[in-house]
């Protein structure tokens, strides 16, 4: 995929079809698209496309819609594209793909348009409750939503096609810790979404992120499959809670060694995160001995320089 100013330099015509797989060919839409340039940048592009999206008529909004193929349709008659975000089907759950049938016609009946969601490496199976949720939906509420989730798609599209962008180090940092935070119970579910947001709001260009905030969005009970995506994506693929506790003692040991929090309350932290038996000891003894505080905090800081030595 070629980058933004390519694209702003291109002939109408080429940059339509350039753009086309993102938006499964809706040709008066990309052509839309295309009268719009040139764009500062690609959000400015799908900030773009969002209003043209919305403003244009119902029956080009219709059209775009409907270009998007079936979630759980025949696989073999959809884009490369669709096909990937989809997933292959298993033959052992073969009720998913009927009873998805039967939503899709029920939605198709009720509004007069398709129902198309940014699947975001959601399981098949997990898409039925959003589309009975649909249902219930007022028209132009789910018109919106899926005019929007349309442009996600295509963002979402965009970031396959040219590969994701390497996230500097310190958001990949953030990003782990936060994570891990919740892998161990530090934070809860809202604690982790608050990150999540945090996060986007501060610029981080991932697709994982902004599927894991999606998938609270729509009240997803197991955020277990966002977050390992979110950790494959920065190179953690497999992380585990026994990982997230030692990256957590480390931050924790780094704390206290740069004298950012108290001895003390490091070496708890370090104890819950990680259960590791020297610090649990220096935390009981800490709090059963006040007369020896002074000395416990020594011993402390002499097991954060050892804990930091033996993981860095």
């Amino acid at each position: 995929m070629k980058n933004i100013d390519e694209l702003n330099a291109m002939a109408a015509d080429a940059f339509a079809a350039a753009i086309a797989p993102l938006f499964e060919r809706a040709p008066r839409f990309v052509a839309s698209i295309a009268e719009a340039r040139p764009f500062e940048s690609e959000e400015d592009l799908f900030d773009s496309a969002r209003g043209i999206a919305r403003e244009m008529p119902e029956a080009e909004q219709i059209e775009l819609l409907d270009a998007h193929p079936r979630i759980g349709g025949d696989m073999t008659t959809v884009s490369d594209l669709s096909r990937r975000e989809q997933g292959d089907e298993d033959p052992n759950e073969a009720w998913i793909g009927e009873e998805l049938t039967a939503l899709n016609e029920a939605y198709e009946s009720r509004f007069g348009f398709r129902f198309v969601v940014f699947v975001a490496g959601r399981p098949r199976r997990d898409i039925i409750p959003i589309l009975e949720r649909a249902l219930h939906a007022e028209r132009d509420e789910e018109l919106r939503r899926g005019l929007d989730d349309v442009v996600l798609i295509a963002a979402d599209r965009m970031d396959t096609l040219r590969g994701p962008r390497p996230l500097r180090e310190e958001l990949r940092e953030a990003i782990a810790l936060e994570t891990s935070r919740w892998m161990v119970g530090e934070i809860d579910r809202d604690g982790l979404i608050r990150a999540t947001h945090r996060l986007v709001d501060e610029g981080v260009e991932s697709p994982a992120l902004l599927a894991l905030s999606l998938a609270n969005q729509r009240e997803e009970l197991d955020l277990a499959g966002p977050v390992a995506r979110l950790m494959g994506e920065i190179g953690l693929g497999g992380w585990d809670r026994a990982q997230a506790g030692q990256l957590l003692a480390m931050h924790a040991a780094a704390s206290i060694l740069g004298e950012v929090s108290q001895p003390i309350d490091g070496a708890r932290r370090i104890a819950t995160v990680s259960s590791d038996p020297l610090f649990r000891e220096l935390v009981a003894r800490w709090e059963a001995d006040v007369d020896g505080r002074d000395t416990l905090d020594a011993e402390i800081r002499h097991a954060a320089v050892d804990l930091f030595g033996e993981e860095g």
